[in-house]
């Protein structure tokens, strides 16, 4: 009995594991990253910008990369490698939008938008399948938005800008991208699950204050408020860990129930 117990308790450990989050120093990926710290893995936190290392028992460490430059994913990817014997998680999280009309957006700006939001997602996988390939084991995670699923009710966005037409199609184009994945290295011993965030919203520096948009959202969901960086780290643990060993090509939304309606 004591050793079922024991085997239960430990569903969601993520004891020994390395974990590679991108855009984890972010407003929900520093939650992420906390979370699998917590857990016990050892989490590799790669931003762009922004970075100030911060001392969470050790267990973070922060990398800058762009990681819409393929190359200088590859080359942060080996680096870990030489100090590592496994990369057991990848959390693709990073994501960098300028908004603008749908008739103002040039070929150069939809590339770039498309490219900022979901090639990178694709060429961060593809630097990480090799050594899961070889370890026969790994858990990746997307993170799309309620928004690759559903329209925008524009009538919302009074105070603000709405997301652009790319973080729409992009996000969207994550969810079918880890359909393929899955299907293509669940028996290798690879899952591919995704995230869909629901409205999330941040104080930004310099911003003034919006309560009327914050309001709107929270009349608009059922739970009657937005949501919490940290709502969205336990989905990441349970995704990374044991707990979720026979689940692949999974999209879990976490909305406040924004989308039953």
């Amino acid at each position: 009995m004591m050793v079922k117990q024991q085997q239960y308790k430990n569903l969601f450990s993520l004891k020994d594991k390395v974990a590679i989050i991108t855009g984890g120093y972010g407003h929900l990926g520093l939650s992420m990253s906390k979370a699998l710290a917590s857990f016990g893995a050892k989490v590799f936190v790669m931003a762009r910008t922004g970075l100030k290392q911060i001392d969470f028992d050790g267990s973070l460490t922060f990398i800058r990369c762009d990681v819409t430059d393929s190359k200088q994913v590859k080359k942060r990817i080996n680096d870990i490698l030489k100090n590592e014997n496994t990369i057991d998680i990848l959390i693709n999280n990073a994501f960098n939008e300028d908004r603008k009309p749908i008739e103002d957006i040039t070929k150069d700006e939809w590339d770039k938008g498309i490219d900022n939001i979901l090639s990178h997602n694709f060429f961060c996988t593809q630097s990480v399948l090799p050594q899961m390939l070889r370890q026969g084991t790994g858990s990746i995670i997307n993170i799309s938005s309620i928004y690759g699923l559903l329209g925008h009710d524009q009538s919302l966005y009074q105070e603000v800008k709405s997301s652009s037409i790319y973080y729409s199609v992009a996000k969207g184009g994550i969810l079918q991208m880890t359909k393929r994945l899955a299907t293509e290295y669940g028996s290798k011993g690879i899952r591919v699950n995704t995230i869909s965030p629901g409205n999330f919203p941040k104080k930004t520096k310099g911003v003034p204050e919006r309560p009327g948009y914050i309001i709107d959202l929270s009349k608009r969901t059922p739970m009657k408020r937005v949501g919490q960086p940290d709502e969205v780290a336990g989905a990441a643990v349970f995704l990374s860990s044991e707990a979720s060993s026979y689940i692949t090509g999974q999209n879990i939304v976490i909305d406040g129930g924004w989308s039953v309606w």
